[in-house]
């Protein structure tokens, strides 16, 4: 196999490499003026939701959707997963409120 061969053969691995990592997990909704409205959630309280959630959430395990997940399983798994994680009780509320709102949307 000549050197030529084999750099040809590297550059298309990085490019199947590349194009594997492009699409990458799925990430959870940003918070947006819909959501607030509709959940009746002070849009800083989503934000801060959404923030904790991305910072948390992703270490130990892939991101649940918010959709993707019932209303009433939320409320038994942000609480478990809060204590897992450390969180603050404040975090944790901001979490829930921001899953909950982002499955209403």
């Amino acid at each position: 196999m000549t050197d030529m061969n084999i750099r040809a053969g590297m550059t298309g691995w990085g490019i199947l490499m590349m194009a594997g990592c492009a699409s990458g997990p799925e990430m959870p909704p940003v918070p947006t003026a819909t959501m607030a409205a509709s959940s009746r959630t002070p849009m800083a309280t989503l934000e801060k939701g959404h923030a904790v959630y991305l910072r948390h959430c992703g270490r130990c395990h892939e991101y649940e959707m918010p959709d993707e997940v019932s209303g009433p399983d939320w409320h038994i798994v942000v609480p478990g997963m809060a204590w897992n994680a450390g969180i603050s009780a404040a975090d944790e509320t901001a979490v829930l409120r921001y899953v909950m709102a982002a499955r209403s949307t």
